[in-house]
């Protein structure tokens, strides 16, 4: 008879409430932020507040700089000029290379600003933040806040309002983009949620009619409506945002672009979104799955990483030998360019194979987190579709799920891997599982029903059969 015994519940609000720090962390910071004394102060900063180590990497020496055990979030420092599109994707690859496995070793953002004083607001604060009120401009689910409004990108002058549980629809003329910029500078809102037209220097309000557009200069934000007319957004409320469907909306091109502004005028400490364009949108759609179907189960920048894990996880299944792929040929704000050096080694797939594998790869570099990993910026426990954790049996570590009703999770449900237990992981993916050093995901469930468990080891491959009946009950 086993004997089981669960160390860690991933599925209770404690363990949720508690934050995302697993195990210890590393500011990077590069040779010529150590040498500007201002930015060498932010690093400095980071550093203190978190009682973390500080260390001088690119992402070329990283390797060597950063233990590959015993850290699980990294902050990277960066002066404005140092956190372009190419930077951004050297950095993925940097921390997936840790160790030996084609995962995302250490959860990691960047802490930037237009000034090292917007950087030092950025690095300075610690403390968690419920997302309990969201303005956007897709639509935003009720279940996720207490307070809501998003802006229609396919209806002109429609605006869908949420308080006490209720939406409503407004009509707010058909230039919604000034109502926008002062949702925005009222200051109420904890997310900022976004899709549509943009590029590192504007961002359309509207998709499918004209809008008005958020523009930067020198740090301030401004909305100009289509008469020319301009209105500032200034909001000094700490704020995450994901731009889940935004081209380049997280592109730290130079001081002066929108990601700038929305980190200084904006009030935003943590940004997530794409470095590039985006047409599969499958790493930001896919952190909005993470981050808003069971409301607080993930933190935003938890939920960036699972999405790029779970990514990874899916590429290594469908075809592995696109896991070390680097396609450096090409302007990544080009989607032709990028497709065409990828032919030579995609030629034998279908139309639509080529797009999947096309899309994830570009996903797999272009999606980052802009602040600390650490910090905790999550909305407020909502209804769990699992629930689970660690469990001993007969002294081996084992994963389990179970299923709290007929409606499966739209994120596969995983678990961080306790760094005491990574040394006797057994990875594999195959089946319902993907089993890495440092998580483990269940993947593929099959039917999904109230009550049904599955369950996997983590340090024994031999003697387990991975279909999708076995080791589920």
């Amino acid at each position: 008879m086993s004997i089981v015994t669960t160390i860690l519940c991933i599925g209770c609000a404690a363990a949720s409430a508690a934050g995302a720090v697993l195990g210890g962390g590393v500011v990077v910071a590069s040779p010529a932020c150590m040498q500007d004394g201002a930015w060498l102060g932010v690093a400095t900063e980071a550093a203190r507040v978190r009682g973390w180590s500080l260390v001088t990497a690119t992402p070329d020496s990283m390797r060597g700089a950063v233990p590959a055990v015993g850290i699980d979030h990294a902050i990277v420092v960066a002066l404005p000029g140092e956190a372009g599109r190419a930077a951004c994707a050297a950095w993925q690859r940097a921390f997936r290379a840790i160790d030996g496995d084609p995962f995302e070793d250490v959860a990691w953002g960047i802490v930037t600003g237009p000034t090292p004083e917007v950087a030092m607001r950025i690095a300075g604060r610690t403390e968690p933040v419920v997302l309990a009120s969201a303005l956007g401009t897709t639509p935003l689910p009720a279940s996720a806040f207490a307070r809501a409004v998003w802006f229609s990108e396919g209806v002109q002058g429609e605006v869908h309002c949420l308080e006490d549980g209720a939406w409503t629809v407004q009509a707010r003329g058909t230039e919604q983009s000034r109502a926008f910029a002062q949702e925005w500078s009222a200051d109420w809102a904890d997310l900022v949620f976004t899709s549509g037209r943009s590029n590192e220097m504007r961002w359309l309000v509207g998709y499918a009619y004209p809008s008005g557009r958020v523009v930067p200069r020198r740090g301030a934000l401004w909305v100009r409506d289509l008469d020319g007319i301009e209105t500032p957004i200034r909001s000094a409320r700490s704020k995450a945002m994901l731009a889940a469907g935004n081209c380049l909306m997280a592109h730290l091109r130079d001081e002066d672009c929108l990601a700038m502004a929305l980190l200084d005028a904006g009030g935003v400490d943590q940004l997530a979104g794409y470095v590039s364009v985006t047409w599969d949108g499958r790493a930001g759609w896919g952190c909005a799955r993470w981050l808003l179907d069971e409301p607080g189960r993930w933190s935003l920048a938890e939920a960036v990483q699972w999405s790029r894990q779970e990514l990874l996880a899916r590429m290594q299944r469908s075809h592995p030998e696109d896991l070390p792929r680097i396609v450096e040929a090409f302007d990544r704000s080009s989607r032709r360019e990028f497709e065409a050096a990828c032919a030579a080694w995609t030629s034998g797939s279908s139309a639509d194979e080529h797009a999947r594998r096309v899309g994830a790869l570009w996903d797999r570099d272009a999606f980052i987190l802009v602040g600390d990993p650490a910090r905790r910026m999550a909305p407020a426990d909502g209804e769990r579709r699992w629930d689970g954790g660690l469990v001993w049996r007969e002294g081996e570590p084992w994963f389990e799920v179970r299923a709290l009703g007929d409606q499966a999770p739209e994120a596969p449900p995983a678990i961080h891997v306790p760094e005491a237990l990574r040394g006797r992981v057994v990875t594999r993916n195959d089946g319902p599982w993907c089993v890495a050093d440092s998580f483990v995901m269940l993947l593929e469930p099959g039917g999904w029903r109230r009550g049904c468990t599955w369950s996997v080891p983590l340090g024994r491959a031999a003697g387990y059969d991975p279909g999708p009946t076995k080791g589920t009950r």
